[in-house]
């Protein structure tokens, strides 16, 4: 009996400690390193950044330099608002389409959800033009080197404009009716979208918050609302995007991409025609057959882009110096928690301070629906695990850190104030938006002052 007792006194520990151990390892491994960048390379790829590419460019050696199709003639071109790195307006606001069975609905039916994820894990074919079917995703570029590769919205289906569309003209038509299509014509199976521009600031602090710290959120969100699932409107419930290679999502309107230079290849790809040893530049949709001569970014060049993303800093929460609004922003800032607005807009996630998301999709309701994806085909379309691919109203909270300097708001930029932007919050931010409004005006007020205070940084990577 004694040795009996003695082994428990050995076990019942292991047993006890062991989970833990193992998460803590686990932890570990999921973890992301920030890496040390170069202040040399900083500076190389802040030249690069600010750059105006040209076709044939003398810095893309080996490939046709800019496009032939693309949104935009530098990084600094669209990443401009509060500094050097920021957002940007309308105008440089980037189109999108997806080619779905229903334009509107969202998947609240399981069985057609599980379809639509099935689909979208497949390895997406080549772009085709007309009105051929199959599954097809991916940019509608602005611009083109020459008219034989002008892209437009005709290509993807006849009713189309072959002009370029204002915003206004894309909204969907669901705002006012919910079984017809886009404003600009019904297209069945075809939804079409906008994505505006994001800042990039504090993105070096996103790129290195573990995968864990990400799906504890998730978890944490769950508890709360009695184990509810995300595939809800009812309940502020998010879910992180997972990878079949193990990684979590956390760049992009999506989620789609995990890390920092993967975001940064891929923008160099699909806005500018950038090729590069991750992301080759985008086919054409009107010349399918041309093939570039070689990449336009080395390995070492895109390092250096990154390296200067990584120095542009985190933003600031810029409290006035008046006692009088000091205290009404303090008011502000609770009155964001009391409402629910923090249960997706966190203050913090890891070390990222102040960032004000929680970095996991939420469903947004059908206002707010638009597919298509950032990272243009080709590549192939990233294999997703459990959960499936983002839904059509399904968006990363977005982090409000710079927010003041940031506007237009919204995916696609369809809300000019940060008011305005409440308001149009739906499905799983419905309650906080309807809190909002049933506010006095003053107390309204004391919250958009709140959000007046996240500032763009001041950062050093400007002066480089």
């Amino acid at each position: 009996m004694k040795r009996s007792f003695a082994s428990l006194k050995v076990i019942i520990p292991l047993v006890l400690v062991l989970p833990f151990a193992y998460r803590g390892a686990t932890w570990l491994v999921h973890s992301t390193v920030r890496p040390h960048y170069d202040l040399d390379d900083a500076q190389a790829g802040r030249e690069l950044f600010v750059h105006e590419w040209t076709p044939n460019d003398p810095l893309a050696a080996e490939g046709d330099g800019l496009g032939p199709v693309f949104n935009a003639k530098s990084c600094a071109e669209c990443h401009k608002q509060g500094g050097l790195g920021g957002g940007g307006p309308l105008d440089n606001n980037v189109t999108t389409f997806t080619q779905i069975d229903n334009p509107v609905d969202d998947g609240h039916d399981s069985a057609a959800r599980t379809i639509r994820n099935n689909r979208n894990k497949v390895a997406a074919p080549a772009r085709s033009s007309g009105t051929e079917r199959g599954s097809r995703q991916g940019v509608v570029h602005t611009f083109a080197t020459s008219d034989e590769f002008a892209e437009s919205l005709s290509l993807l289906a006849p009713s189309f404009p072959r002009h370029r569309v204002p915003l206004s003209d894309l909204l969907p038509r669901v705002q006012r009716d919910c079984t017809t299509g886009p404003n600009i014509g019904i297209v069945a199976g075809m939804d079409i979208s906008q994505r505006n521009t994001p800042a990039l600031f504090g993105a070096n602090l996103i790129d290195a918050i573990p995968d864990q710290t990400i799906i504890a959120n998730e978890r944490t969100e769950r508890l709360k609302w009695a184990n509810a699932d995300s595939d809800t409107d009812d309940f502020p419930v998010g879910r992180a995007l997972r990878l079949v290679d193990g990684h979590v999502g956390r760049f992009g309107w999506k989620a789609q991409t995990t890390t920092l230079a993967g975001f940064v290849r891929a923008a160099c790809a699909n806005e500018l025609g950038l090729g590069n040893p991750s992301q080759a530049q985008p086919v054409s949709m009107a010349k399918r057959d041309y093939r570039a001569p070689g990449l336009d970014l080395t390995d070492k060049q895109c390092d250096q882009l990154t390296a200067f993303v990584a120095t542009l800093g985190c933003p600031i929460e810029e409290v006035p110096d008046s006692p009088e609004l000091a205290r009404q922003v303090a008011d502000g800032k609770k009155r964001f928690d009391t409402i629910g607005c923090t249960d997706c807009h966190k203050q913090d996630v890891g070390e990222a301070k102040g960032i004000y998301s929680d970095l996991l999709l939420h469903r947004m309701g059908q206002t707010l629906v638009g597919g298509g994806t950032y990272g243009d085909l080709p590549p192939n379309l990233p294999d997703f695990a459990e959960g499936g691919a983002p839904q059509a109203s399904e968006w990363r909270t977005p982090p409000l850190w710079g927010v003041a300097d940031s506007a237009p708001y919204l995916h696609d930029g369809r809300a000019a104030t940060l008011a305005q932007a409440i308001d149009q919050h739906g499905g799983q931010g419905k309650g906080a938006s309807q809190k909002f409004k049933q506010l006095s005006p003053a107390e309204r007020e004391e919250i958009l002052a709140f959000l007046r205070t996240l500032r763009a940084p001041r950062s050093p990577a400007n002066e480089l």
